[in-house]
């Protein structure tokens, strides 16, 4: 059976359903959070911004709904919290960059205004490293402080982990999302590239920017971004289907490809034998696993994904033309080094060469596709290993890039451990299918 990490609170299904039974309200799931705060967040540090008052009206508002038989959706009472990327009207926005600090939007995220609609509960924004991509905010691994949350949705896997909210927006370019989610046990699912709105998201890359959720468990995940891709859907929402309800139904996999790429050369002993052993305990459940060596097709396909290490970073440094250069001009002192390097890198790509990328990446998602022929999905580390020590290092990336650069769906499943440290399996899967591959990680949830 998995190990469970984020234990602080119950699964908000479980809390939706005594909230329909009133053996329960919001209220109480509240007081609970809050509890979690005043007890972890003076050293987890996983807010950017606090707003107790805003998420206790909204609470006694969700509240009054469910005794009367009318909640708004499936999110209706579920406290979360807003990546600081993301625009808030009633909050500011700062990126964790002092060019920004006290920069209130004069409107809300797209994604905000459809929780807001579905009646979530917002506590407050989750720390992110500069501009998602730069350097770390105060954010410490709540299974050991001396160790680093991961970037750049730090806040929100820490958070979420503390139990201070049971879920959080999180955004991930290459690795944001699904390396957070393993370093700090909890559930993270990065959708289809466009599943879901980035209108009022800080732009960092347009063909890399996915906005996707942190939270407690597959359901919980699932419940919130199907229900922000009904009401704020992106340019490829077709992925999420299933129920409008928002229930989700678990199905076991078939059979399972390894994605065992280079990036396999960043595990420690330790990190690959958790791996394996998992793939074991798969096996051992009657799920195929596939390795390269023994599908000709699959082992051509990893060759060609070792090579996305090398142009990802050049594709998302040219996007980042806009707006970065401009802060630069504005106030280059006040940006950190790392954005300094990328903006040089984005000059010295040409059009050519991105018109190249792009040839790649969809000669790339073609392939991949062939493989939902035969395979339910893939399966790799959600990360190099656990959280590293200290905090200017916030882990590799090689293992995230593949699917973040062909923009398909993936999970991260807290589902292995190392010395004690959380360290996820990721499940990843095909461009618009979603909904089947959350099924599919609902149930390797529950059984591996």
């Amino acid at each position: 059976m998995s190990t469970k990490f984020c234990a602080n609170l119950p699964d908000f299904t479980a809390e939706r359903e005594a909230f329909l039974s009133g053996s329960r309200s919001p209220m109480d799931l509240l007081d609970d959070c809050v509890r979690n705060i005043e007890a972890s967040e003076s050293t987890v540090q996983a807010f950017a911004h606090i707003d107790l008052e805003g998420a206790r009206r909204a609470a006694e508002a969700s509240a009054r709904r469910y005794s009367e038989g009318k909640p708004l959706s499936p999110i209706d009472g579920m406290p979360i919290a807003v990546k600081d990327i993301i625009d808030t009207i009633d909050m500011p926005t700062q990126m964790n960059n002092p060019h920004f600090e006290g920069h209130q939007p004069r409107s809300d995220a797209a994604c905000v205004r459809a929780v807001r609609e579905g009646g979530a509960v917002i506590l407050g924004k989750s720390v992110t490293t500069e501009f998602a991509i730069g350097r770390s905010g105060p954010t410490v691994n709540p299974h050991n402080p001396k160790h680093t949350p991961g970037g750049s949705s730090s806040g929100a896997g820490a958070g979420t982990a503390s139990g201070m909210f049971a879920a959080s927006f999180g955004t991930q370019t290459q690795g944001s999302i699904v390396r957070p989610a393993s370093f700090n046990g909890v559930v993270g699912f990065k959708p289809t590239l466009g599943a879901l709105s980035t209108d009022g998201v800080h732009p960092l890359s347009r063909t890399h920017d996915h906005l996707g959720v942190l939270g407690q468990s597959v359901d919980t995940v699932w419940a919130m971004a199907r229900w922000v891709g009904e009401i704020a859907p992106g340019q490829d929402s077709n992925g999420l289907g299933g129920h409008a309800d928002g229930t989700l139904g678990a199905a076991a996999p078939v059979r399972l490809a390894v994605a065992r790429t280079q990036g396999f050369e960043d595990l420690d002993a330790a990190s690959l034998t958790a791996f394996e052993q998992k793939l074991d305990d798969l096996r051992a459940l009657g799920v195929t696993i596939v390795e390269p060596d023994q599908d000709v097709y699959l082992a051509d396909l990893m060759r060609r994904l070792d090579h996305v290490v090398n142009v990802s970073i050049r594709m998302v440094a040219f996007d980042m033309r806009w707006p970065y250069r401009s802060y630069l001009d504005a106030a280059s002192e006040k940006m950190g080094p790392r954005l300094h390097e990328l903006v040089k890198l984005g000059h010295e790509v040409t059009l050519d060469e991105y018109r190249l990328i792009r040839a790649e990446r969809e000669d790339l998602r073609r392939r991949v596709n062939e493989l939902s022929r035969t395979y339910d999905g893939l399966v790799l580390p959600a990360a190099s290993g656990p959280a590293p020590e200290g905090f200017e290092y916030t882990g590799a990336r090689t293992l995230l890039l593949y699917w973040s650069f062909i923009g398909f769906p993936a999970f991260s499943l807290p589902l292995m451990s190392v010395e004690g440290m959380p360290f996820g399996l990721q499940l990843a899967g095909f461009g618009g299918r979603d909904h089947r591959l959350a099924q599919h990680a609902k149930w390797m949830a529950a059984h591996a």
